[in-house]
């Protein structure tokens, strides 16, 4: 079994400006992978706890390409096949709510390609380039990652100054909007060199783009109340906060939303993870 906390990409990651900065959040997946005897595959889910899917030998490819593998499988799916390594059986459980849209899949990959080279006792390669899977992988206590052509690592310790990450799912259906172009991520990473963790909110409203009523509702109603700034990732409002104004925030989100939204909203806090991919136990 291996676990990888999932990656956020807080700024940049987008071909406009591949330089980004990236998390690793607390919450992630875990994997179990087995062998097969006979060289098919099979898929397992707590999440989806009434699916799973299987295919014979040899036939997981075609599974795949002609997507009959359900969504929740995918990424695993193709770990698999990367790696040469159809014939595993694979359970996977997400500690996120897809619907929030903050599993990207990267941290699947991670966790499994790890398995993988514990299970045949082999080496794998990364199937994935993103800013999650670096995050993922490479996650250190206190430090955010700027990820270009390498990984720098950046002071992040939000607690010493009393700051954190304040996650709000809204249930809105609506994915993320595609950010501007532009150097955010390395204006970010100047300012955490620098120790100036608060720029960093300003820098995430920067990169915001309206257009989906309840996440630009939610992250106004943040700001009025105490938020340094936020942006869209997933179908979640993700806002930089003091961490004394957290109950006020929560109180004027819920308040703006109510009548609007289909269900109160959820908050999560967080800092930066302090584990990266690793065992699971």
């Amino acid at each position: 079994m291996w676990r990888a906390p999932g990656g956020l990409t807080l700024l940049g990651g987008n071909p406009a400006s591949p330089a980004a900065l990236a998390v690793a959040l607390p919450w992630g997946v875990v994997v179990a992978l087995g062998a097969t005897d006979d060289g098919s595959a099979a898929f397992y889910s707590t999440n989806h706890h009434t699916e799973s899917f299987s295919t014979g030998p040899g036939t997981l490819r075609s599974a795949l390409a002609s997507g009959t593998v359900p969504e929740w499988a995918r990424t695993a799916a193709s770990a698999l096949l990367t790696h040469g390594r159809p014939g595993t059986r694979v359970l996977i459980n997400r500690e996120l709510p897809a619907a929030m849209g903050l599993l990207t899949g990267a941290e699947t990959a991670c966790a499994v390609e790890l398995g993988l080279r514990e299970l045949y006792a082999t080496g794998v390669r990364p199937c994935d380039r993103s800013p999650c899977y670096a995050a993922a992988q490479n996650a250190r206590p206190k430090q955010a990652l700027l990820v270009s052509d390498g990984i720098e690592y950046l002071p992040f310790d939000l607690a010493a100054v009393g700051l954190r990450i304040l996650i709000m799912d809204v249930g809105s259906a609506a994915a993320a909007p595609v950010r501007p172009a532009g150097n955010l991520a390395e204006r970010a990473a100047s300012a955490l060199r620098a120790g100036n963790f608060s720029a960093l909110g300003p820098l995430l409203t920067e990169a915001h783009v309206r257009g989906e009523p309840l996440l630009d509702a939610a992250l106004d109603a943040a700001r009025d109340a105490g938020a340094l700034g936020g942006l869209v990732i997933g179908r979640c409002g993700v806002a930089l906060v003091p961490m004394a104004a957290v109950p006020r925030i929560r109180a004027a989100v819920t308040g703006r939303l109510a009548g609007h939204a289909r269900r109160p909203p959820r908050f999560l806090t967080a800092v930066a993870a302090a584990q990266n991919a690793t065992r699971a136990h």
